[in-house]
């Protein structure tokens, strides 16, 4: 017998009580003509929704499968009715000596309600014979195993035989079987009346524990999103503070009775307050907040953000960020998805753990639009590092080099030993924050001289070693504060016993009162002033990468414009020097170079400054712009660069040929569709215009409501929402760090990995754990343990 193919799309028979309500008043009496069309009507639909992809298992509901043991299961199969599979086309097979092919056909099932087919097999079957046919003494002797158990498949008298059939006392005795079981109860409430009864009252009593538990769940939430810790030193019974998480479920016991009746009258070994149960619930919670991303994030394109700290109990940790496109709020998301503890930093094992992660959430590695790190030569290295890694898995991934990081090592490399004024500058800052804010006593002596001076004292700030940027802060506090830190630095010097802190008063005060220091302080203060403003705006999680370069290249403008601009260098050495003669700081005389005739005979050709404002122009102010801007052209041109400008193209409907190639590469497009979409949007009305739109615009614009742009210029809406999903800095990382300083104290240090990962998911995820799903959590918490709950869920 040849296989025949199953169909996709199977068609149940109608419900067994409105097939016997029909069928079971008579055996002879024809079907309804309404009915019997309808059925006709519904099966013609069929044909057309069924194909005829093979599958080599049995349909559970097939004839040939053995009938259910299990008393449920036997009822739900029943309740099924016949299996009626409706085929494009059924097998045909020759019968007699005409050499004729003939089939089943599905038009009998209209005839015969009862009648049911294998596509496997290519048989015929009676239903209620099949599943009664012994359930009864009356068909003793009479049973046609051709209907039950060998199947029917004469299919040139097949009308005939199945009205021979339907008349026979074996078939009225099956369906007069089927119809009593159908009627019957089930023996367990036959036996036992008050069985229902019973169950009521246990499912009265599983809703009420799942009440105590939701509030159990409130209170954990209410905690870990405070990032507070739950329990206390000690939880004995005479102990006064307890702990959070107990003195807040004694507080609910007051005001609710339902939870108070919990810890009166209920069993004493399952109150549900202990600290295994803490940690069960904190990742239950972990857990639903994990599947709802993991749901979200299902055949999305995204980003993958990492870092790496170590934390108060000197582990390694690794931070995991995931950027991807939200339909809903029409901008890049940036998620929290996991802390790992590293017990080793190269490269092949930060990647395991990201390569983990990836498996964990169900991402394809063709998702992956890009990775963005610091520039360590163990995440950045282009051979072996873990962008390189990553590349191996996806070639068309980008690696992006946080643009903050980046901004940090352009200020670093301007402002080093090669500038010496710069650098005993911020030297000399740092020295006066340790000074006065190294000691109470000196730090008060700051704010009663700015208190008699009627001034707003500004807090200092220590030198940041990693985040150069704010160290405008550092600068602004000594300019603001310049009079009064002297004159306090002045009062410690003569009223100190002590020779050290004289000695370095004075040192202070000496570097204070230089021409260098205040040139120093008056001309950096602008510039990082712009550039602690780009480094903020850089950190907004929802930034594209466009609109990064656009600030970075306004922020090179103006430091073009301040190298260029003679003005600016003037104004700040003309206050330079009035400053210095309100102060009574003597304004150094250039020293004569001697020119050495020894090396060159020529010494007119040797170039030497003609006063002190050339020589503080060009040493110290051009030495300062130029390694800055220098930098930015070096530490920005990164290989994204080519797709920022394609985009950029693209939203000004400016591209050519370069760009779509550019962005069918990036983004996997269809590089004629595109181009056939931008000629369609340079003639289309209510555009965005203007030379600097921005991506967030376009993508507004093509999804409004009601028109469907989005499907139309579908290549250039997905390369816009692709391209948002690449990351600009690793700012999120550095956020879960500052959270993970909270959550792991000195008196925390000791706390599991899994659990100090959920606590810092729910403290982070703040948004997620407000609208989770309280039944959702309990069902988790409910599964978690291999062995039943005490507490009936």
């Amino acid at each position: 017998m040849s296989s025949t193919p199953m169909p996709s799309n199977k068609r149940e028979g109608p419900k067994i009580t409105s097939f016997f309500s029909i069928k079971m008043k008579s055996s002879t009496e024809p079907t309804d003509p309404s009915i019997a069309n309808t059925n006709v009507m519904q099966k013609e639909l069929n044909v057309e929704e069924c194909d005829d992809k093979y599958d080599s298992n049995l349909h559970p509901n097939d004839p040939k499968t053995s009938i259910p043991k299990n008393q449920i299961e036997f009822k739900q199969r029943v309740l099924k009715g016949p299996y009626q599979p409706v085929l494009k086309i059924f097998p045909r097979t020759t019968l007699g000596n005409a050499n004729k092919q003939r089939s089943f056909q599905h038009s009998w099932y209209n005839l015969f309600p009862w009648l049911e087919y294998s596509p496997k097999a290519d048989l015929a079957f009676c239903f209620p014979c099949r599943m009664f046919n012994g359930a009864t003494g009356l068909n003793a002797g009479q049973s046609e195993i051709v209907y039950s158990k060998t199947g029917f498949k004469n299919w040139k008298s097949a009308t005939i035989r199945f009205n021979v059939h339907q008349k026979t006392k074996v078939h009225l005795n099956s369906s007069s079987a089927l119809s009593n079981f159908l009627d019957s109860k089930s023996i367990d409430v036959v036996l036992d009346k008050t069985c229902e009864h019973i169950n009521s009252q246990k499912e009265i009593q599983r809703l009420k524990n799942r009440e105590i538990v939701k509030r159990l769940i409130d209170i954990i939430l209410c905690i870990c999103i405070g990032g507070k810790p739950l329990r206390g030193h000690t939880e004995k019974t005479n102990d006064v503070h307890k702990g959070l998480f107990l003195d807040i479920v004694s507080l609910l016991r007051k005001y609710d009775s339902v939870f108070n009746e919990h810890f009166i009258s209920g069993p004493k070994n399952c109150l549900y307050t202990s600290n295994r149960i803490q940690n069960d619930l904190i990742s239950s919670i972990n857990l639903v907040i994990r599947k709802q991303l993991q749901d979200i994030i299902t055949e999305r394109k995204i980003s993958l953000i990492a870092d790496e700290t170590s934390d108060i109990g000197h582990h390694e940790q690794l931070s995991i960020v995931l950027r991807y496109f939200d339909e809903t709020k029409n901008c890049p998301i940036e998620q929290f998805l996991c802390l790992k503890r590293m017990t080793s930093v190269d490269a092949q094992s930060i990647f395991d753990k990201m390569s983990d992660v990836v498996q964990e959430y169900g991402i394809k590695w063709e998702n992956v639009v890009s990775i963005c790190f610091d520039g360590a030569s163990t995440m950045s290295g282009s051979t072996g590092g873990v962008q390189a890694k990553f590349k191996e898995k996806n070639n068309n991934s980008f690696f992006v080099h946080c643009y903050g990081h980046c901004l940090n090592l352009v200020l670093v490399d301007s402002i080093g030993r090669h500038n010496i004024v710069t650098f005993d500058f911020f030297g000399n800052i740092q020295l006066i924050y340790n000074f006065i804010e190294g000691s109470c006593t000196r730090h008060a002596v700051l704010e009663k001289i700015a208190n008699l001076t009627n001034t707003k004292l500004k807090t200092l700030k220590s030198i940041s070693t990693t985040r150069w940027a704010c160290r405008s802060e550092a600068i602004s506090a000594i300019k603001e504060n310049y009079t009064s830190i002297l004159a306090a630095i002045e009062e410690i010097v003569d009223n100190t016993k002590q020779s050290d802190v004289r000695a370095k008063g004075k040192g202070i005060l000496h570097q204070m009162k230089t021409f260098e220091f205040i040139f120093a302080m008056l001309m950096l203060d602008p510039i990082l002033s712009s550039i602690l403003k780009t480094s903020a705006f850089l950190q907004s999680s929802d930034i594209n990468l466009l609109t990064a370069l656009e600030i970075i290249e306004s922020l090179k403008k103006f430091l073009v414009s301040m190298r260029n601009t003679e003005k600016d260098f003037t104004d700040i050495y003309h206050k330079t020097v009035q400053m210095c003669k309100n102060y009574d700081i003597e304004i150094p005389q250039l020293k004569k170079r001697k020119v050495s005739t020894k090396i060159d005979y020529s010494s007119n050709t040797q170039y030497y400054m003609s006063s002190k404002e050339e020589e503080m122009k060009v040493s110290v102010y051009y030495s300062t712009l130029d390694h800055m801007i220098s930098g930015i052209n070096i530490r920005f041109n990164q290989e994204t660069i080519n797709t920022i400008r394609s985009i950029g193209n693209l939203l000004i409907l400016n591209i050519n040929s370069n760009d779509i190639t550019v962005l069918s590469a990036a983004f996997d497009l269809n590089s004629e569709m595109l181009k056939t979409e931008i000629n369609l949007l340079k003639h289309t009305e209510n555009i965005p215009k203007g030379e600097k739109n921005k991506c967030g615009d376009w993508i507004n614009w093509l999804t409004q409501s009601n028109y469907g742009r989005e499907t139309i210029f579908c290549n250039v809406f997905k390369a816009l929402k692709t391209f948002m999903v690449i990351p600009v800095t690793s700012c999120s990382c550095e956020r879960s760090f500052s959270k993970l300083s909270i959550v792991k104290t000195k008196l925390r240090s000791t706390m599991r990995q899994d659990r100090l990962d959920s606590l810092l998911t729910i403290f982070i995820e703040q948004e997620f754990a407000y609208g989770i799903n309280i039944d959702d959590v309990i069902d988790t918490f409910k599964n978690l343990t291999p062995v039943d709950r005490r507490m009936e869920l």
